[in-house]
């Protein structure tokens, strides 16, 4: 008697409805995550490269907040110095040494057009992102340079950049406002004698270079300083010997060197006409004719050179000034030298200068103040100091400028006005000079926008090419993790449709009885 494998065809059944059930419960999760599988185990071989992909996507996850940090600050940098340039540039056409126009508050027009180009630039050198000062080094918090008050006038009992002016024209036009060239006629051995001597004081003032004179009846020599005595210093001496009264068209010059190492050539042409006016010296006429000519070349070599100690000297005064405050780019002494208020020497003590510049101070690189590590092996630096010479040289420059004092000693007077003009004028063309960039050669500041547009430009591709790697692992990924929901859809259709069939094919053979079977 044959028997009918109801139990078998019953297991069977039952197997394949919860097979269809697992593949339709796992296509649903797949059409609703849009995942292949909820874990690695489920792509196979796929899922190394899938961990792999990933590790590159956080991994580019991880620089994109440095990098848009990195964007933004070079971006305003680069701004900051393009600005900075304009400055630059615009000053060297505003300071005209030509255009002496004073206004109603003692300043010329040239002064108070540099003036708003100095605010500008320490404006741009305090530039900040975030509470970052893009000038100040290394995790500058707070603005790297001083207000432009403070730098004038001083702050705390410090002194500003005026009154160190002030002091050093003190110091190298001296008391007797020739420069520190003391004259004297004497008569050694009955021969009249001139003598110039340096006032041997820290080496402020003029230096004679030399003397000469055009003919043998005046003798010239250059005696060396003498300090041998501490107490009796003799600073260097030129001096002309009259062995006789010269004659119309002689000439005797004295040659000074100024501190920043340019000449003056004083030279003098006897004469025998009173109203010769400058450059000249008259001719003795008296009961000793020889020393009232030694005399008459005294008294113009003292007015042609209180003339040049109150303009050139005075000018190359303003500017040591300068460079004592600001820096004195690159000096072995860090420490500014500042002169006694009296002239008599410099001050022994420190930190008498008033601190224009905050930020980070010392020998590194200050590139290496700001680091950013980009992408795994790409780092930049692009770190900045409101100090270095290419910033600092145009503030002292400007500031220079904008700080002196081109009033009139004497208001009103056709001597004094000259002579304001006149320093005006010398200032004027050293503060241009400093300003301006010859030829095709580059300015500080334009040098270290270059420098800073090779980093941004560097920082621009690094982003560029992370996009592009991001999106080529995303859609590798997307092949390797996700799934075609439309083909899902279809194949969930087809699952319902055979779990249905199924079902019902089950359904009967459970319902199948002995009585039905015969029927």
């Amino acid at each position: 008697m044959n028997t009918i494998g109801y139990s078998k065809s019953h297991s069977y059944m039952v197997d394949l409805l919860m097979q269809q059930k697992t593949q339709l419960e796992n296509k649903s999760i797949q059409l609703s995550s849009g995942l292949k599988s909820q874990t690695y185990g489920g792509i196979s071989s796929d899922s190394r490269m899938a961990l792999e992909l990933r590790r590159e996507i956080s991994n580019i996850g991880i620089y994109e907040d440095s990098n848009a940090i990195a964007s933004i600050q070079l971006d305003l940098m680069g701004k900051s110095l393009e600005h900075m340039e304009k400055m630059r540039a615009e000053s060297v056409s505003a300071i005209d040494e030509n255009n002496y126009t004073l206004t109603t508050d003692g300043q010329t027009t040239s002064q108070q057009a540099t003036e708003i180009m100095l605010h500008e630039t320490i404006s741009q050198l305090n530039s900040e992102v975030n509470g970052y000062y893009l000038f100040g080094g290394k995790d500058a918090t707070e603005p790297p340079v001083a207000s432009l008050d403070a730098i004038m006038d001083g702050q705390g009992g410090k002194l500003g950049l005026k009154e160190l002016m002030k002091r050093y024209e003190n110091a190298h036009i001296g008391a007797s406002e020739n420069g520190r060239i003391e004259s004297s006629v004497t008569s050694p051995a009955g021969v009249p004698t001139l003598t110039l001597q340096q006032d041997n004081v820290e080496g402020f003032g003029f230096e004679i270079n030399s003397v000469t004179a055009s003919s043998t009846d005046v003798t010239t020599a250059v005696v060396p300083e003498d300090v041998s005595d501490p107490l009796n210093l003799q600073g260097k001496q030129g001096t002309f010997a009259f062995n006789d009264t010269p004659v119309v068209g002689d000439t005797i010059e004295v040659e000074l060197e100024l501190p920043d190492g340019s000449i003056s050539v004083i030279k003098l042409t006897a004469t025998d006409d009173p109203d010769a006016g400058e450059g000249t010296f008259l001719i003795g006429t008296g009961a000793n004719p020889t020393l009232e000519s030694a005399q008459n070349a005294q008294a113009a070599f003292d007015k042609a050179i209180s003339g040049i100690a109150k303009t050139e000297l005075r000018a190359v005064a303003d500017v040591q000034a300068g460079e004592e405050f600001f820096g004195n780019h690159g000096r072995t002494d860090p420490t500014p030298k500042v002169p006694k208020a009296d002239g008599s020497g410099y001050e022994t003590g420190t930190d008498l200068l008033v601190d224009w510049y905050t930020g980070t101070e010392n020998d590194d690189d200050p590139r290496a103040d700001k680091v950013v590590q980009i992408d795994d092996n790409v780092r930049v630096e692009y770190g900045a100091r409101a100090n270095e010479k290419a910033f600092s040289e145009q503030l002292q420059n400007l500031a220079v400028f904008v700080a002196a004092d081109f009033t009139a000693e004497t208001p009103d007077a056709a001597a004094s006005e000259a002579e304001a003009k006149a320093y005006y004028a010398a200032l004027a063309s050293k503060s241009d000079d400093a300003l301006s960039v010859a030829g095709d050669r580059n300015s500080g500041i334009q040098s270290v926008a270059s420098e800073m547009s090779v980093v941004n430009t560097t920082v621009v591709r690094t982003v560029e090419r992370q996009k592009q790697e991001l999106l080529t692992y995303q859609n590798t990924l997307t092949g390797l993790e996700n799934v075609d929901k439309t083909e899902v859809g279809t194949e969930i259709a087809v699952l319902s449709t055979d779990l249905e069939a199924s079902y019902q094919a089950t359904s009967m053979l459970l319902n199948l009885s002995m009585t039905n079977f015969l029927r």
